[in-house]
C-alpha cells in the first residue's frame, strides 16, 4: 500500500478508520483546546443509542479521549497538523487514516458511523462478522456488531435516498436484511429495514425505468418491481396498500408511463388485463392504438378495437368510432360516434363541416394528439390522418378487410337500434341534400384528377335521383376500394384546416377515459389573501359517488315503474341509465301493451352499499322491497306479487370526473 498513514497516539493493530482526529472528535481544525474539551464532554454524555454493551461504549470513549488528548497538547497538535499539511500537499489521493487495535474495533466503527460514513461503518461491521475474525456466538461483540450493522445500514440507506440513489439504497438495505437474517440477530431492526425497503419500491421503479434504454437488465428489473408494486396493491384499481393511497399511486403511475416504451406498456397492460383488470384493458387498447398508428400496423388498432368493445359499460363509443375510422369502416365510425356523443360533442362535430364524417375525423385527430400518442418514451408521432391513410400497408390491410366482408367472411357492420333509424326524407329534402353534397364534391375534385372520379359523381347523382333512400344508402356502403379512399379523402380535406387550427377553435368536449381511470393529483393553487368581506361563500358539499348512485337508482326505479304502468317518460329514463337498459324497459312496455296488459310495480330501495369504486365506475349491492300487480285489458287484477325483498348488484358509470352518474348494468340476486 503506497498510502502514507498518519499514526495516532493509539497503538497500531488492525482497523483503519478513514478519519483524522478532528473528524473523529467532531471539531473544527481551528477550535481551541477549551472547545475540544467541551465537545469531548458532549460526546461522552450522548452515547449513540441504546443496545450497545458497556465494552463497546468504553472503547468509543477511549478513542474520543485519545483524540482530545492529542488536540489539547500544543506540541503534539502542531506536529500532527504539519503532517496533515504535508500529506495533502504531496498528493490529493493520500487521505489521513487512524488505526485502532482490535479490542477497540467496535468503538471505532461506531465513531465512523457517527461521523457520517455509514456505508464504511456497515462494511466494516459486515467484514468483522465473517470468518476468520467472526466473534463467538452469543458474545457481546457479536451483538454489538449486529446492532452496529443494522444502524449503519439504516442510516446509509436514508443518506442514499436523500441523494436520490434509490437503487443503491435498496441494495444496501437488502444486504443488511440478509446479514441480520443469517446472524439471527436484531429482529426489530430487521423489520425496520424491511419496512424501509418496501417504502423504497416506487422510487426504485422510477430510478430503474428512467435509465437509458441500453441498460436493459436494469430496466427489466424496474418492470418486475412495477408489477410487484401493482400486485401488492391488488391491481391498478386496488387499494390494498395502506401506505400508498390511491391518489398518490395515480400520480406515481402517470410519471411511470412516461418512462415506458409503447411495447413495454402493451406487454404490461395485456398481462394485467388477463388477470381481470378493466383499467389495464382500457390502457392496453390505448397502447395498441398508439403503436398501430405510429408504426402503421392496423392489425394492432383492430386488436385495440376488440378490447374497447368489451368495455361498453363505461361509455367508449367515441373512442370506438375513432378506431373504426382508422380501420376504414366509415359507416360504423359515424354510427358509434353518433351513439356515444352527448349533445355538446354532437354540436361541436356539426361545426367542423356539413359532412358527418368531417366531425369524426376532426375528433379522431384531436383524440390521437391529446390522449393516445403521448405518454410513451420511444414514440413521437404526428396525428396526421392523411399520411396514415396514404401508407401502402394501411391501404392493403383495409382492402383485405373489404374483400373479407364482401365475401361474408368478416361481417363488421352492427345492427342499428330503433333509436338510430332515420326518417324517410321527402323528395325535396333528398334533392337539397344531394345538391349540397354534389357542390362540395365538385369543389374538392380538381380538373387534373382522374376522369373516373367525375364518373363516380355522376353515378352517385343517378342513385340519389332514381333509387329509393334505402337502396341509395346501401349502394354507397358498397363503394369499391378506390371510391372508399375518395370518401375518406373528402372528409379529411374538409377537416384538414380544422385539424391544423384546433388551438384557435373550440376544442371538442373531452371524453378523457384514460385520465378518468388514472387521474393526476390535484394541483394546489395558492389563493391570494382576501378581505373577510370579499371572501367567496363556501360551496355546498359535493355529493359522494355512493350517495349520487343511490339517488340515481331510486329515481330509476320510480321512472321505470311509471313507464311500465303506461307512462311516457323515456327522456327521464335516458338520463338515468345507458341506452341498453332503457331499450329493455321500452321493449317490456311494448310487449305488455301489445297484449293489452298493464304492469304496476312498487319498488322501494331499502339498503344500499358500495362494493367497489373508481372515478368512473361504482358497483353496489342494493336490497329492494318489490311488489307488482298485473292488470288485464278491462283493468281487472290478473296476478299479484306481495312485497318481497330482492338483493341485486348494480353497476353505475359516468362520463367525466364531474359528469352525472348513470345506471349501466345490474345482476339479479336472491
Amino acid at each position: 500500500m503506497n498510502q502514507r498513514k498518519l499514526r495516532s497516539c493509539i497503538s497500531i493493530q488492525r482497523l483503519e478508520l478513514p478519519l483524522d482526529h478532528f473528524r473523529l472528535l467532531g471539531v473544527s481544525p481551528v477550535v481551541a483546546s477549551d472547545g475540544v474539551l467541551r465537545t469531548l464532554q458532549q460526546r461522552l454524555d450522548r452515547p449513540p443509542g441504546p443496545g450497545f454493551s458497556s465494552e463497546a461504549l468504553t472503547a468509543r470513549a477511549e478513542l474520543l479521549e485519545a483524540s482530545a488528548n492529542l488536540l489539547t497538547n500544543t506540541d503534539k497538535r502542531r506536529h500532527y497538523e504539519c503532517l496533515l499539511t504535508e500529506q495533502t500537499t504531496e498528493a490529493s489521493t493520500i487521505l489521513p487514516a487512524l488505526e485502532v487495535p482490535s479490542n477497540l474495533e467496535v468503538g471505532g466503527l461506531i465513531l465512523l458511523m457517527e461521523s457520517g460514513q455509514a456505508l464504511e461503518a456497515f462494511e466494516g461491521a459486515r467484514r468483522a462478522l465473517q470468518p476468520p475474525q467472526a466473534p463467538a456466538l452469543g458474545s457481546s461483540r457479536e451483538a454489538d456488531l449486529a446492532l452496529l450493522a443494522a444502524l449503519a445500514c439504516q442510516q446509509g440507506g436514508a443518506e442514499r435516498r436523500r441523494e436520490r440513489h434509490y437503487e443503491t439504497a435498496a441494495l444496501l438495505l437488502q444486504q443488511g436484511i440478509q446479514l441480520l437474517q443469517r446472524m439471527g440477530q436484531q429482529l426489530e431492526r430487521r423489520l425496520a429495514l424491511e419496512a424501509d425497503l418496501q417504502e423504497l419500491l416506487p422510487y426504485r421503479v422510477l430510478d430503474l425505468l428512467s435509465r437509458p434504454l441500453i441498460e436493459d437488465q436494469q430496466r427489466q428489473l424496474g418492470q418486475q418491481l412495477l408489477q410487484e408494486l401493482i400486485s401488492r396493491r391488488g391491481g391498478l384499481d386496488g387499494e390494498q396498500d395502506p401506505n400508498f393511497s390511491q391518489e398518490a399511486f395515480q400520480s406515481f403511475f402517470q410519471q411511470i408511463r412516461n418512462f415506458l416504451t409503447v411495447q413495454e406498456q402493451i406487454d404490461l397492460f395485456l398481462t394485467m388485463a388477463e388477470a381481470g383488470s378493466v383499467t389495464a384493458d382500457f390502457l392496453s387498447a390505448y397502447a395498441l392504438t398508439a403503436s398501430g398508428f405510429a408504426q402503421r400496423k392496423p392489425e394492432r388498432i383492430e386488436a385495440a378495437l376488440v378490447r374497447l368493445k368489451t368495455l361498453h359499460e363505461v361509455g367508449v363509443e367515441p373512442e370506438i368510432a375513432c378506431l373504426e375510422l382508422l380501420l376504414g369502416n366509415t359507416d360504423s365510425a359515424q354510427s358509434h360516434f353518433q351513439r356515444g356523443s352527448d349533445p355538446e360533442l354532437q354540436h361541436w362535430a356539426r361545426e367542423q363541416g356539413d359532412d358527418p364524417l368531417a366531425g369524426v375525423c376532426a375528433y379522431c385527430r384531436d383524440w390521437l394528439e391529446r390522449q393516445v400518442l403521448p405518454c410513451y418514451r420511444d414514440l413521437e408521432a404526428d396525428p396526421d390522418l392523411e399520411a396514415y391513410f396514404a401508407d401502402r400497408d394501411v391501404q392493403a390491410y383495409i382492402e383485405r378487410g373489404d374483400r373479407r366482408r364482401a365475401h361474408g367472411i368478416d361481417q363488421r357492420t352492427e345492427p342499428i337500434t330503433s333509436f338510430e333509424l332515420l326518417p324517410n326524407p321527402s323528395a325535396a329534402e333528398l334533392e337539397q341534400i344531394w345538391q349540397k353534397e354534389a357542390n362540395e364534391l365538385n369543389d374538392l375534385i380538381q380538373p387534373e384528377q382522374p376522369r373516373e372520379k367525375f364518373q363516380l359523381l355522376e353515378q352517385i347523382r343517378d342513385w340519389w335521383q332514381s333509387e329509393p333512400w334505402e337502396v341509395a344508402i346501401a349502394k354507397l356502403q358498397n363503394l369499391s376500394n378506390i371510391n372508399r379512399w375518395l370518401v375518406l379523402g373528402v372528409a379529411m380535406v374538409a377537416t384538414s384546416a380544422i385539424g391544423l387550427n384546433l388551438g384557435r377553435k373550440q376544442d371538442p368536449p373531452p371524453i378523457p377515459k384514460e385520465a378518468l381511470l388514472l387521474p393526476p393529483p390535484p394541483v394546489a393553487i395558492n389563493q391570494p389573501n382576501l378581505q373577510p368581506s370579499l371572501q367567496p361563500k363556501p360551496e355546498p358539499p359535493v355529493e359522494s359517488p355512493e350517495q349520487a348512485s343511490k339517488t340515481v337508482l331510486e329515481q330509476w326505479l320510480k321512472a321505470k315503474a311509471e313507464m311500465l304502468a303506461g307512462g311516457n317518460n323515456e327522456a327521464v329514463l335516458s338520463k338515468l341509465a345507458l341506452p341498453k337498459l332503457v331499450d329493455n324497459v321500452i321493449a317490456d312496455r311494448a310487449d305488455y301493451a301489445k297484449a293489452g296488459l298493464t304492469l304496476k310495480v312498487n319498488a322501494q330501495l331499502d339498503k344500499f352499499s358500495s362494493i367497489s369504486s373508481s372515478p368512473v365506475r361504482l358497483e353496489a349491492q342494493a336490497q329492494i322491497l318489490y311488489s307488482e300487480e298485473l292488470l288485464g285489458p278491462d283493468g281487472k287484477l290478473l296476478k299479484k306479487q306481495n312485497p318481497t325483498p330482492l338483493t341485486n348488484t348494480y353497476v353505475f358509470v359516468r362520463n367525466g370526473a364531474n359528469g352525472p352518474w348513470q345506471l349501466a348494468d345490474f345482476r339479479a340476486g336472491s
